[in-house]
């Protein structure tokens, strides 16, 4: 967890680490505010899970990959990215491509060094995940010119230094923090006064936060939506302290939003002892929080389909490399492929793989991938 909190630390460009908490109102707020549950909830349809859902792009690859083809992924040193890793081993199994991991270190220095190693060993492909490309501009020229693409996960910048756009980018983050404030309308039955959890560091959080003041401005204009920064210093460590703090001081506080569930580990017997039953959901969901959910002692989350990320940047790194022209789908259609409203009652079996949105991967991309 340290290692978490350095990298992300040193990687958030001009993020500042704040110690305090500030606040924003999204309205007037008190008891008069009136949230439309009604409109919440057919907004939330596409996230409760229900319906087929499928690839992001289905159109069949113009040629097969060739076996051998090397990709290299960048690896940041966190346990996200880990799983990240782990989930590329069976599409890189399925289309039999060399896959190499580099690590890419906890400054700008290593950096910098890591992504020379990577020009020089000449890959076919890389695959970033999270690491903003304002730190390696000179090599992303380098692989550029010699004809090697980069796809990209969780970045909400690769548009600007020459990237192809990542499917789950800026708008979709605001999306998904859309999605968030109608399930805290609707899973607190239309409460007024609501908090949301920001972690500044993290440049997707400001985006979920975005989405989640414009969709609460919408479904409920008198109510009160603050926020509270969390340095990122404090995950898995205090930052359950300062839930408990802020929602001490702010007892009137009905239903509480956090940008990353991590927020939530541990939270519910801090709240408890507190003698404070403040309930919430969060996004980008870890196998303690499926256990918590499981227990009955948090509410929700927004989970993420990890195993089809990786395979959805994977098959965009593809493309890239083949010369193939593809689309995007629109932004909701995107977001709620990947993510869903998970709560005790649609709760994944095995909390360590989590929630799977489509069935058979393999099969599905063995086709789209020409592979016999």
């Amino acid at each position: 967890m340290m290692r978490t909190k350095r990298m992300y630390a040193a990687l958030a460009a001009g993020a500042l680490l704040l110690a305090g908490c500030g606040s924003e109102s999204g309205g007037g707020g008190g008891a008069s505010a009136e949230a439309d549950v009604e409109a919440a909830k057919a907004y939330l349809e596409p996230w409760n899970g229900e319906g087929e859902k499928g690839l992001l792009i289905d159109e069949p690859l113009s040629k097969p990959i060739a076996a051998g083809t090397k990709v290299v992924y960048l690896d940041v040193g966190t346990p996200v990215s880990a799983v990240m890793w782990g989930n590329l081993q069976a599409p890189a199994k399925l289309l039999g491509l060399e896959l190499e991991r580099v690590e890419v270190g906890r400054d700008a220095q290593s950096i910098n060094a890591a992504m020379n190693t990577v020009v020089e060993k000449n890959p076919d492909g890389v695959i970033n995940i999270t690491l903003d490309p304002v730190f390696f501009e000179s090599q992303t020229k380098a692989l550029e010119e010699k004809g090697i693409p980069i796809a990209s996960g969780s970045v909400m910048n690769t548009v600007e230094h020459g990237l192809p756009e990542a499917f789950n980018g800026p708008d979709w983050m605001k999306a998904n923090g859309a999605a968030l404030a109608a399930a805290a309308v609707v899973r607190s039955e239309g409460a007024s006064e609501y908090v949301f959890y920001n972690v500044p560091e993290f440049p997707f959080s400001p985006l979920e936060l975005e989405g989640a003041k414009a969709k609460m401005k919408e479904l409920c204009p008198d109510c009160t939506l603050r926020t509270v920064d969390i340095p990122i210093a404090e995950l898995g460590s205090t930052a359950a302290d300062r839930v408990v703090s802020d929602l001490q001081a702010n007892p009137d506080t009905e239903y509480f939003i956090a940008a990353v569930d991590e927020v939530q580990i541990g939270l519910p017997q801090k709240l408890k002892l507190a003698g404070i039953d403040t309930k919430g959901i969060g996004m980008w969901t870890s196998p303690p929080n499926y256990e918590q959910i499981g227990s009955g002692d948090q509410d929700a989350t927004l989970s993420v389909d990890l195993s089809l990320m990786m395979w959805t940047v994977l098959d965009q790194l593809l493309r890239e490399m083949n010369g193939d022209a593809y689309e995007w789908p629109a932004t909701e259609v995107r977001a709620s492929t990947l993510t869903r409203v998970t709560d005790a009652e649609n709760l994944p079996e095995d909390a360590t793989v989590g929630y799977q949105a489509v069935e058979d991967l393999e099969t599905l991309f063995a086709k789209t991938w020409l592979v016999d």
